[in-house]
């Protein structure tokens, strides 16, 4: 960190903890969904313009469990990152670019698929924008 002031550095790393435990308290929330009944998925379907969820049909509601659970074990995975951002340095530049990564090609997938303005809007903030931020903060505390 020789070329960042430690009072900078210091600040970056406080909140790129923040940032961290943020995506990761957001991310474990979806561990509802995963138990959450069916007809709850069709319900919260419904409500967003999407119709009937296919309840009838097994692989949509094994994906959407096992996407839910997924992300709950994601956000779990940084909040432990946030813990030690030095020792989990290597991890956290990993989950950063990851997630930019996967999070920019599924924002694309979403807008193909149809997916409604405010989901596709909601990626691309939480992905496009929330990332490189990490990012930068990642920089500041560890160039």
């Amino acid at each position: 960190m020789p070329d960042v002031p430690r009072t900078e550095s210091a600040s970056a790393a406080r909140q790129l903890r923040l940032l961290l435990q943020l995506f990761g308290v957001l991310c474990i929330t979806a561990f509802f969904p995963f138990v959450m009944p069916v007809q709850w998925m069709d319900w919260g379907h419904q409500q967003l313009g999407l119709g009937p969820f296919p309840t009838d049909k097994p692989i949509a509601v094994y994906l959407a469990r096992s996407t839910s659970a997924l992300c709950g074990l994601y956000g779990a995975f940084a909040l432990i990152l946030a813990t030690d951002i030095v020792r989990y340095q290597k991890l956290i530049q990993f989950h950063i670019i990851g997630l930019f990564s996967i999070g920019s090609i599924g924002t694309l997938l979403a807008y193909q698929c149809g997916m409604p303005t405010f989901w596709i809007l909601t990626d691309f903030v939480s992905i496009l924008i929330i990332c490189p931020w990490k990012y930068m903060l990642y920089k500041r505390v560890f160039s």
